[in-house]
């Protein structure tokens, strides 16, 4: 029975935020745009020397508005946690009830598997005697096919014993697993084993080779599967 309204538990008073950019900071914005968008080349360092002072522009502008924009937010963000942290104290009991109860009815699942799979040993047993039976009554005597009929009604009735167990309604079962050994998972299965390599230990290593100058990185570094170089980097500074 779903006892459930559509209610709303946490109510935020007060006018809300209306969020807007100063006239100022966009007409900086559009100045800059214009000025950068001159920069369509750069095929000499007189060229790359004019295109740092728009980027060092742009950088600096860009610097600005997210501080801007963390003052802005920090606020928000406070009243954000104190969100999250009166939600969270609000459904403490509610969240360790609802546990309490799934673990009730999952323990009552558990039992109920449990039974279940007695009797289905029981039945087997069963159906193996009365099979034992039918072929000694096949060999002849009035005391073998009784016992055939009483092997036959004892199958019949842990049959029905479980057919009748069932487990509760809204309890499944899933398949779940842990890995106890994730080398003999890859050796057995490597399909089922995601490998990945680690990005800034592998460029702290390279530079340590450079550093030691009797090395050389991109030898060291093919011989380990990787290759190695270096690529320019634009500085706003």
């Amino acid at each position: 029975m779903n006892e459930t309204n559509d209610i709303t538990t946490l109510i935020l008073a007060g006018d809300g935020y209306q969020l807007t950019i100063s006239a100022e900071a966009t007409a900086r914005k559009e100045a800059m745009l214009v000025k950068s968008g001159s920069v369509t080349t750069v095929a000499s360092n007189d060229d790359s020397a004019a295109a740092q002072f728009h980027t060092r522009s742009l950088a600096a502008m860009r610097i600005e508005v997210e501080k801007s924009r963390k003052l802005v937010k920090e606020p928000v963000n406070r009243i954000g946690k104190l969100i999250d942290a009166t939600a969270a104290d609000f459904m403490v009991e509610i969240v360790a009830e609802e546990g309490r109860i799934k673990q009730l009815i999952g323990d009552h699942a558990k039992e109920m598997l449990r039974i279940k799979a007695e009797k289905e040993a029981i039945e087997r047993a069963a159906f193996d005697a009365a099979r034992a039976a039918r072929e000694a009554a096949e060999e002849g005597g009035i005391a073998a096919i009784l016992a055939a009929k009483r092997a036959a009604a004892e199958k019949l009735q842990s049959s029905a014993e479980v057919a009748s167990t069932k487990v509760a309604d809204g309890v499944r079962f899933a398949w779940d697993f842990e890995v106890d050994n994730i080398e003999t998972l890859y050796f057995e299965q490597p399909g089922l084993v995601e490998l990945n390599f680690r990005r800034a230990e592998i460029l702290a290593w390279i530079k340590g080779i450079e550093a030691e100058n009797d090395r050389d990185p991109i030898a060291l570094a093919a011989a380990c599967g990787i290759r190695a170089f270096k690529k320019p980097i634009v500085s706003s500074r």
